[in-house]
């Protein structure tokens, strides 16, 4: 008896025992099924997570204007902003202090091959006049772009002009400098866009080009001081009776080594589209080209720019209006520009940058006249130098002097005989993109 209860319990044992084996493997594998959905989950996260976007440049556009390109699909945003400061050493001119820019840019991926990229400005707090408040938000640019083969692309819309080097690629942490070239501002008037379409691509390795079509300026906007700047149509209730040409070309010739070159072509006339043709309508048109080299080597930069332009404005409606035939048939300029970041020298390996520079600009708005003397206050040179630290990619804080002078013989000051383009001034400013 004994022994048939001792075997008893030692069969209740082994099933006591087996049931908890089982038991335990059927917890390990609720176990391993939990863990299979939560990994699952954290890998379907992982994949619907946005990624973090790469700020490279696509066509000569800045890295925020870029981002829709780098988008699966769907929509991007991005921009940018300013803010400056300017310190006028002459006692005549008041300092000035300016929330300069607030860009938007907005795309939308249709598809690997069409996508909508649009870029909103808000200049000066987003009011022109401080007096009036009048509003200063633009639509910069907004076109729509067919990606259609590497090397022919079609463009429509409002378009930044392929012209210099800062038109395209100026958002604040890619140049030098608190304010941009003033060659790059009142020769080539940045920031210059208008309506048309264009054909862009990279036909064989390392070179690439843009060629569009678009509408034309406005001649009776034209200045002595600006030259073509204020003529710009920018995409608002554009006279299309007159018309443009503008053609860009790139070549990399080695690795941080690119020179490049663009050619405007455009008619000029009297108002806005809708309005009525007149006889005494002003007209002329303007020739435009500028050649330009960049060198980058680890923290090294090296930029020259030259362009020169032509006014012809020689028919009668333009020669009788006083302040017209005084703008410079003749325009030209150029500049050096040099800077290296240093901070990799003092610190490796860091996404910091420190980046002294200095540039040099010779130009002129009123080499050759109609009618009467050049203006010798208009040709001017300006020594800039300065320096910029980024404490991210992103951010850039900027602060320079520029040494300004002119060929007149006047002395430097805002009252009547005086000269205002020989005030120098230092400015401070901040900029960011994301």
């Amino acid at each position: 008896m004994y022994r048939i209860t001792c075997k008893l319990l030692l069969v209740l044992v082994c099933l006591v025992s087996v049931n908890f084996v089982f038991a335990e493997e059927d917890r390990i594998k609720e176990l391993e099924k939990k863990i299979d959905v939560i990994t699952e989950e954290m890998e379907k996260l992982k994949l619907g997570a946005v990624a973090e976007p790469k700020y490279e440049s696509f066509s000569g556009l800045g890295p925020a204007a870029s981002k829709v390109y780098g988008v699966a699909q769907g929509l991007s945003i991005g921009g940018y902003g300013e803010i400056s400061y300017s310190n006028y050493q002459d006692s005549t001119k008041k300092d000035f202090a300016d929330a300069y820019r607030f860009i938007l840019y907005s795309g939308y991926k249709f598809n690997d091959r069409i996508l909508m990229n649009t870029e909103l400005e808000f200049e000066h707090a987003g009011v022109g006049n401080a007096q009036s408040k009048e509003p200063e938000v633009y639509v910069e640019f907004s076109y729509l772009d067919f990606l259609l083969k590497k090397p022919f692309n079609l463009r429509a819309g409002l378009m930044l002009m392929p012209v210099g080097i800062i038109n395209e690629f100026h958002e604040p942490t890619v140049y030098h400098g608190v304010l941009r070239p003033e060659i790059e501002t009142n020769i080539i008037p940045s920031t210059w866009r208008e309506m048309g379409i264009m054909a862009y691509g990279e036909p064989i390795k390392n070179l690439t080009y843009k060629i569009a079509l678009i509408n034309g300026l406005r001649a009776d906007k034209f200045s002595n001081s600006a030259w073509i700047r204020s003529s710009r149509q920018q995409g608002a209730k554009v006279n299309a009776d007159v018309g443009a040409v503008v053609s860009n070309i790139k070549y990399e010739v080695v690795q941080g080594l690119s020179v490049g070159g663009s050619y405007y072509r455009g008619e000029g006339s009297t108002g806005k589209g809708g309005d009525t043709d007149a006889i005494t309508d002003k007209e002329a048109d303007a020739n435009l080209y500028e050649v330009h080299s960049e060198f980058r080597y680890k923290g090294l930069e090296l930029r020259g720019l030259y362009v020169a332009g032509k006014v012809d404005n020689e028919n009668d409606a333009f020669k009788n209006d006083a302040a017209l035939k005084r703008v410079g048939k003749e325009v030209d300029g150029w500049y050096l520009q040099t800077a290296y970041d240093i901070l990799p020298l003092i610190k490796t390996w860091t996404e910091m940058g420190l980046s002294p520079f200095v540039r040099y600009e010779r130009y002129d708005t009123n080499k050759k006249v109609s009618s009467g003397t050049p203006d010798a206050t208009l040709d001017r040179t300006v020594t800039t130098f300065g320096f910029g630290f980024k404490p991210h990619p992103l951010v850039v804080i900027k602060t320079d002097y520029q040494l300004k002078d002119t060929e007149s013989d006047k002395t430097e000051g805002t009252a009547s005989g005086q000269d205002s383009n020989k005030i120098d001034q230092y400015n401070i400013g901040v900029g960011f993109i994301f």
